[in-house]
């Protein structure tokens, strides 16, 4: 049976996928790179890597995804691919910035260990801003001679693009640029506030309302069928009218599990997260992070109400539900409490509604699948 598009999108998002760091190296020095604070240059020992790969066979898993640093940059990454289908991963996928695929002999040795897809971190099609980006100069011709070879070894080849204060005006002709190269799916990154790209906040970081306009240029080359655009941490309020692009909100579960031991400090301990104060306006996560805290402080929080707009009497309120902290709480119990009553988003034209001060905004799914358009501004 033929799927559309969404239904294709929607099962990948949902596809449950091994993470497997090899380094903490890279051969960039990307502005915006979040995992600076955890790059010391060395890399992991084949045996931890096995372990790690069995690791995510016994939980069920068949599809890998390699990383680092970047993972070229491992003296044994032609084994780790082989090792991995030999255990039984069925899909294998690399996250590199590609320089090192420009050497095709490398690239075809990776296709003969077993490696299905290459994703690569490609964030500008300009020489100048490439290498700004990146921190190496010949990264550019490098990266775009290791795209080439990837697409003629026959891997599957999407493009990680990291929209940011240099590339969003351009980020339009970016992604036709790639097109033209024969790319067809692409991950528009939202900068994060850690490593790099916290240091560098003044050259990367954009008010998005007055990059809405580049923005919407980009956004609109999705509506070509044959194109598969993904955003990642991009806030949904700057998706109107490409509300297909909104970022699966199970996608937050990884952030919570990526944050795990944070969050068990915090519940625990106390003890607050290491990123609290400035960075948190920046933060894809701060609104969890909100309810998070007024849960421990409350010990229990409400769910939110629809939108004053969206109802049929204004007087009429709907019961909300109700999350307390007690001996049965557990992190993934509130964080599918918060996607199913507390993941609300307004649109930039809720500014104007004479109840912009106490309407929390609709819900997130609502919002995916009927549009910002069902917001209507009370004035």
């Amino acid at each position: 049976m033929v799927k559309d598009r969404e239904t294709i999108k929607k099962l990948a998002s949902q596809q449950k996928r091994h993470w497997v760091r090899i380094t903490r190296a890279c051969n960039n020095s990307c502005l915006f790179c979040l995992d600076r604070e955890n790059q010391n240059g060395s890399i992991f020992s084949m045996a931890a890597i096995v372990l790690d790969l069995k690791r995510g066979l016994s939980e069920g898993i068949k599809r890998v995804v390699i990383s680092g640093g970047d993972p070229t940059v491992h003296p044994e990454l032609v084994k780790i691919i082989s090792k991995a289908k030999a255990l039984g991963y069925q899909h294998v996928q690399i996250i590199t910035n590609g320089r090192m695929l420009a050497y095709k002999k490398f690239a075809a040795d990776l296709k003969q260990a077993g490696l299905d897809e290459v994703t690569l971190s490609l964030h500008s099609h300009l020489e100048k801003e490439f290498e700004e980006l990146t921190g190496v100069r010949g990264s550019y011709k490098q990266a775009l001679q290791g795209l080439l070879n990837a697409q003629q070894q026959g891997f599957i080849v999407s493009v990680d693009i990291v929209i940011n204060k240099i590339n969003y005006k351009k980020l339009r002709e970016t992604l036709q640029f790639f097109i033209k190269l024969g790319v067809s799916e692409f991950d528009l990154l939202y900068p994060i506030p850690f490593g790099s790209a916290w240091e560098n906040r003044k050259k990367l970081f954009f008010a998005p309302e007055k990059a809405q306009k580049y923005l919407s240029r980009a956004f609109a080359l999705s509506k070509n069928k044959d194109l598969f655009i993904w955003t990642n941490r991009l806030p949904a309020q700057y998706l109107e009218g490409f509300e297909d692009l909104i970022q699966d909100p199970i996608k937050i579960s990884d952030e919570v599990l990526g944050m795990q031991s944070e969050f068990k400090r915090l519940i625990e301990k106390g003890v607050q997260l290491f990123c609290k104060g400035e960075r948190c306006q920046y933060c894809f996560m701060q609104n969890y992070c909100i309810d998070l805290d007024e849960l421990l402080k409350k010990k229990k929080i409400n769910g939110k109400l629809e939108p004053i707009c969206l109802k049929t009497d204004l007087v009429k309120k709907k019961k909300s539900r109700i999350f307390k902290l007690d001996k049965n709480f557990t992190l993934e119990n509130f964080t599918d409490f918060y996607l199913k009553h507390r993941y609300f988003v307004k649109s930039l034209r809720c500014k104007k509604c004479n109840y912009v001060k106490v309407c929390e905004g609709a819900w997130i799914e609502d919002v995916k699948k009927k549009g910002f358009s069902i917001v209507k501004s009370v004035i």
